[in-house]
Protein backbone atom coordinates (compact mmCIF):
# COMPACT_ATOMS: atom_id res chain seq x y z
CA UNK A 1 0.00 0.00 0.00
CA UNK A 2 2.78 2.46 0.91
CA UNK A 3 4.69 1.67 -2.26
CA UNK A 4 1.75 2.44 -4.51
CA UNK A 5 0.61 5.52 -2.65
CA UNK A 6 3.93 7.07 -1.66
CA UNK A 7 6.77 5.83 -3.83
CA UNK A 8 4.91 6.34 -7.08
CA UNK A 9 3.92 9.89 -6.09
CA UNK A 10 5.57 12.49 -8.35
CA UNK A 11 6.26 15.02 -5.56
CA UNK A 12 7.89 12.37 -3.36
CA UNK A 13 10.02 11.04 -6.20
CA UNK A 14 11.09 14.60 -7.16
CA UNK A 15 12.20 15.25 -3.56
CA UNK A 16 14.06 11.94 -3.46
CA UNK A 17 15.84 12.78 -6.72
CA UNK A 18 16.67 16.31 -5.61
CA UNK A 19 18.29 15.05 -2.41
CA UNK A 20 20.06 12.12 -4.06
CA UNK A 21 18.32 9.72 -1.68
CA UNK A 22 18.70 6.02 -2.27
CA UNK A 23 15.60 3.88 -1.71
CA UNK A 24 16.23 0.48 -0.14
CA UNK A 25 13.65 -2.25 0.15
CA UNK A 26 14.61 -4.94 2.61
CA UNK A 27 13.59 -8.55 2.16
CA UNK A 28 13.48 -10.38 5.49
CA UNK A 29 14.38 -13.68 3.80
CA UNK A 30 17.83 -12.33 2.95
CA UNK A 31 20.21 -11.65 5.86
CA UNK A 32 17.32 -11.78 8.32
CA UNK A 33 19.50 -11.27 11.41
CA UNK A 34 20.83 -7.96 10.07
CA UNK A 35 17.29 -6.76 9.45
CA UNK A 36 16.11 -7.96 12.86
CA UNK A 37 18.88 -5.84 14.39
CA UNK A 38 17.60 -2.81 12.44
CA UNK A 39 14.07 -3.47 13.72
CA UNK A 40 15.39 -3.70 17.24
CA UNK A 41 17.23 -0.36 16.92
CA UNK A 42 13.97 1.18 15.69
CA UNK A 43 12.19 -0.39 18.68
CA UNK A 44 9.85 -2.29 16.38
CA UNK A 45 9.14 -5.99 16.18
CA UNK A 46 6.82 -6.06 13.19
CA UNK A 47 7.04 -5.08 9.54
CA UNK A 48 6.66 -2.96 7.53
CA UNK A 49 8.97 -0.42 9.08
CA UNK A 50 9.62 2.82 7.25
CA UNK A 51 12.88 4.54 8.15
CA UNK A 52 14.57 7.57 6.65
CA UNK A 53 18.31 7.59 7.36
CA UNK A 54 20.15 10.94 7.20
CA UNK A 55 23.44 11.00 5.30
CA UNK A 56 25.38 11.37 8.55
CA UNK A 57 23.71 8.41 10.29
CA UNK A 58 24.51 7.31 13.02
CA UNK A 59 25.48 10.83 14.13
CA UNK A 60 21.82 11.71 13.63
CA UNK A 61 19.16 9.07 14.23
CA UNK A 62 16.97 7.55 11.56
CA UNK A 63 13.47 9.00 11.31
CA UNK A 64 10.81 6.40 12.04
CA UNK A 65 7.59 6.79 10.07
CA UNK A 66 4.26 5.22 10.86
CA UNK A 67 3.34 1.86 9.34
CA UNK A 68 0.90 3.50 6.94
CA UNK A 69 2.31 6.63 5.37
CA UNK A 70 1.14 9.29 2.97
CA UNK A 71 3.17 11.34 0.49
CA UNK A 72 3.17 14.30 2.89
CA UNK A 73 4.73 12.11 5.62
CA UNK A 74 7.56 11.06 3.33
CA UNK A 75 8.19 14.60 2.11
CA UNK A 76 8.30 15.92 5.70
CA UNK A 77 10.81 13.22 6.72
CA UNK A 78 12.94 14.03 3.67
CA UNK A 79 12.87 17.72 4.60
CA UNK A 80 14.15 16.81 8.06
CA UNK A 81 17.29 15.18 6.62
CA UNK A 82 18.21 18.07 4.32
Amino acid sequence: MNEGRVFSNAAVMEKIAALGVQLVKVDMTDNAQIHINDLSRAQRSNIPVNLVYPADYPNRPAILLEEIIWPSDAIEALRRIE
